[in-house]
């Protein structure tokens, strides 16, 4: 909900959510080369993941205070169309 949420979030994402990251840090094996940029919604989790794919070896660092912080700078973000349509 957070990723297609009202702040959106950055180009190019892939969501993995922190309590899933274990069993599915393999995705993120074409990308071990490059700097991952890390992010939730204020930084907390971000930080979690962080630490665990730097255990991995990754070259990984966190938003420091999230999409929340991102969004407050106006930084770019993609925001998913929203449904609009109302149901009775």
């Amino acid at each position: 909900e957070e990723f297609s949420g009202p702040l959106g979030h950055l180009g190019n994402a892939m969501l993995i959510p922190v309590q899933n990251l274990g069993e599915r840090v393999e995705e993120l094996e074409p990308y071990k080369s490059r700097t991952i940029v890390v992010y939730c919604r204020t930084g907390h989790r971000g930080g979690r993941a962080t630490a665990l794919l730097k255990e991995k070896g990754f070259n990984a660092f966190n938003i420091d205070g999230g999409i929340t912080r991102w969004d407050s700078e106006h930084l770019p973000v993609v925001k998913e169309a929203r449904d609009t349509t109302t149901v009775h």
